[in-house]
C-alpha cells in the first residue's frame, strides 16, 4: 500500500493528529462534564421538559464540535496524502463541503444509542437489542465509508452507481482486514470497559475514566483515516475505479 506517503509526511501529520486527539478528548470530557452536573442537579430544575431541552443542546453541541473538527483536521490530511491531487483550499471550504457529512453521522450515531436505551428502560427488549446490533455495526463501518466519500469530493455523476465511491474498500478486501480487525477489537474493547460496575457511578472520576479511555480511539480515528485515504489513493493509482477523475478538483 501507499505507506510511504505517510512516512514521508510524518512530520506534518503527527501534530495534527495530536490536535486532533487533545481537542477531541477534551470535547468529551466537557461533556462528561456536563453530563454529570446535569445529573445531579435534575431534581432542582423545574421541568423535565427543561431537563430534556438541556439534554438536547447538549448532544447537538457535542455533534458540532466534532463534525467540525473531523471535517478540517481529515480535509488537512487529506491534502498532505495527495497533494496536489486532492486539494481543499482552506479550513472554511472544509466545513462547507464536509460539515454536514460527519455532523449527520454523529447525530444520527447519538440517535441510535438514545434509541436504544429508551427501548430498554420501557422493557422492549427485542428492539433494544435489534437498535443495538445496528449501532454497533454502524460504528465499525462509518469511519472508512465516510472517508471514501470525502476521498470521492462528493462528485456523483447521475448515471453513477452510489456505491461507486466504496469501491476502494470494497476491491480490495485483503488491505483492509487489519483496519477491520483494529476497528472491530477497539470498540469491543471499550466497550467491555465501559459496561464495568465503576461507570455506573456518577462522579468525576467517572468522567476522567472515560475521558482517558476516548485517547486511544481518537488515535485509530486518525490511523483509520490514513489507512483508507492511501487505499483510496491506490485504487486510483491501480485503475481499480477508472471511472473517477480528481482532475478538476
Amino acid at each position: 500500500m501507499q505507506w510511504e506517503r505517510a512516512k514521508i509526511n510524518q512530520n506534518k501529520i503527527f501534530p495534527l493528529a495530536g490536535i486532533y486527539i487533545f481537542i477531541h478528548t477534551a470535547t468529551i470530557f466537557l461533556y462528561e462534564l456536563l453530563s454529570l452536573n446535569l445529573e445531579l442537579s435534575s431534581g432542582n430544575l423545574p421541568t423535565h421538559v427543561l431537563l430534556s431541552l438541556i439534554d438536547i443542546l447538549r448532544e447537538l453541541a457535542l455533534c458540532s464540535i466534532l463534525g467540525a473538527l473531523q471535517s478540517i483536521i481529515f480535509a488537512r490530511l487529506g491534502v498532505i496524502l495527495e497533494f496536489p491531487i486532492w486539494r481543499c483550499r482552506d479550513d472554511k471550504e472544509a466545513l462547507r463541503r464536509f460539515f454536514l457529512l460527519w455532523f449527520g453521522i454523529n447525530v444520527g450515531l447519538i440517535t441510535i444509542n438514545r434509541v436504544a436505551n429508551i427501548m430498554a428502560e420501557r422493557g422492549i427488549s427485542d428492539i433494544a437489542y435489534l437498535l443495538g446490533a445496528v449501532g454497533l455495526i454502524a460504528n465499525i463501518v462509518y469511519l472508512p465509508l465516510a472517508i471514501c466519500w470525502m476521498y470521492s469530493g462528493e462528485k456523483l455523476a447521475e448515471d453513477d452507481s452510489f456505491f461507486r465511491v466504496f469501491r476502494p474498500i470494497t476491491r480490495q478486501w485483503g488491505e483492509t482486514l487489519g483496519m477491520w480487525v483494529i476497528l472491530v477489537v477497539s470498540l469491543l474493547l471499550a466497550l467491555f470497559l465501559l459496561g464495568l460496575p465503576v461507570f455506573q457511578e456518577n462522579s468525576i472520576f467517572t468522567v476522567l475514566i472515560k475521558t482517558l479511555i476516548i485517547i486511544p480511539l481518537a488515535g485509530v480515528d486518525i490511523l483509520v483515516f490514513c489507512w483508507t485515504w492511501l487505499l483510496c489513493i491506490q485504487c486510483r493509482i491501480q485503475g481499480l475505479d477508472e471511472d473517477i477523475s480528481l482532475d478538476d478538483f
